[in-house]
């Protein structure tokens, strides 16, 4: 394999991760349950937070009661009726969960950007080793028998 190369070269890099938090091999807090979370606070509601995020009210519903069987205790809190048909929001605990995951997301960025850096500095240098082809090389013809 034969690279070319010139001055103007630019490398770009990108390390993706994602964070998942497991209890006793359960997975508590994730990219999917963080977003679930997220939006429940946001629209104050689980059936807004499904229509918003295309789930069934069953699915995001039975979700966060399997999450808080696994940590005991509760993450959101439903109040029924009024003018603005029951509200749900998160307790101290589910707030917790978000505060945290959103705090290990920006470390980890922080990290990433640090790796990406490296390894682009790292496949430019490697620019060295790099073979520039002189001639278009012939593909010798194959014929089967």
């Amino acid at each position: 394999m034969y690279f070319k190369w010139n001055k103007l070269s630019f490398v770009v890099v990108k390390i993706k991760m994602r964070i998942w938090v497991d209890k006793d091999g359960q997975e508590i807090l994730g990219p999917g349950i963080y977003t679930i979370l997220k939006t429940v606070e946001e629209t104050g509601s689980i059936a807004a937070a499904a229509r918003k995020l295309g789930y069934s009210y069953k699915f995001i519903w039975t979700y966060i009661k399997k999450l808080e069987d696994v940590l005991g205790a509760p993450i959101v809190e439903s109040r029924r009726g009024g003018k603005e048909r029951g509200v749900t929001e998160l307790t101290e605990i589910g707030k917790l969960l978000l505060s945290y995951y959103e705090s290990m997301n920006k470390e980890v960025e922080q990290v990433t950007k640090a790796w990406e850096s490296r390894f682009s500095e790292l496949i430019t240098s490697i620019k060295q080793y790099a073979e520039v082809k002189k001639e278009e090389e012939e593909i010798p013809y194959y014929e089967e028998e």
